[in-house]
């Protein structure tokens, strides 16, 4: 999978493209989607998560966009016997986005976000609900496709680091690695 998604870019980065420069004072928006799946090797327990990612931004200066994100992600899990507990979060986190632009449609992407999430913890018929703070961290690297002249397809790859914190008991915990998400972006003026 790794393999094929460098050739992917690589081809892309290889074929002339167009120039991705854009003007200082364009108003772009976008979004992206993101879909996950897990899975505990050696156990029952699998998961999966969906989020979306509306933003908007402003060219500062040529090439380099600054905005806003909203994060909405919802998840599920499962275990399997003996515990066969379920778990459902949901979560929203706001935050900075800053893009950079580089020739041939190759873009540098960061992002922030800092909100809340709620987990419902499920085992037999008993119920338990948790608050947590949330900080998410995302920098990655992505290719514009431009669909027309005003719409571009954006996927990207990179790392990402989440950090929850139970409101509670103050105990955190962090989750990283990579991802890999697309979305479009659309100038608006």
């Amino acid at each position: 999978m790794k393999k094929n998604l460098f050739i992917v870019l690589f081809v892309g980065l290889s074929l002339e493209g167009f120039s991705q420069f854009i003007k200082q004072g364009t108003i772009i928006g976008g979004g992206a989607f993101e879909f996950r799946t897990a899975k505990v090797k050696d156990s029952d327990s699998k998961g999966s998560s969906f989020s979306l990612m509306p933003w908007a931004g402003y060219l500062i200066m040529d090439n380099l966009a600054v905005g806003g994100l909203m994060n909405f992600t919802s998840s599920s899990s499962e275990t399997g016997a003996p515990s066969n507990l379920k778990t459902k979060d949901s979560d929203f986190t706001i935050g900075p986005v800053v893009r950079y632009y580089l020739d041939q449609g190759v873009f540098v992407h960061t992002q922030a976000g800092f909100g809340s999430s709620k987990s419902v913890f499920e085992v037999g018929n008993t119920k338990t609900t948790t608050k947590f703070g949330e900080t998410k961290f995302r920098i990655g690297a992505g290719y514009a496709v431009r669909i027309t002249d005003t719409v571009l397809f954006e996927p990207i790859i990179g790392y990402y680091a989440e950090t929850s914190k139970d409101k509670s008991s103050d105990t955190k915990s962090t989750v990283s690695g990579l991802f890999i998400m697309g979305g479009f972006t659309i100038f608006l003026k």
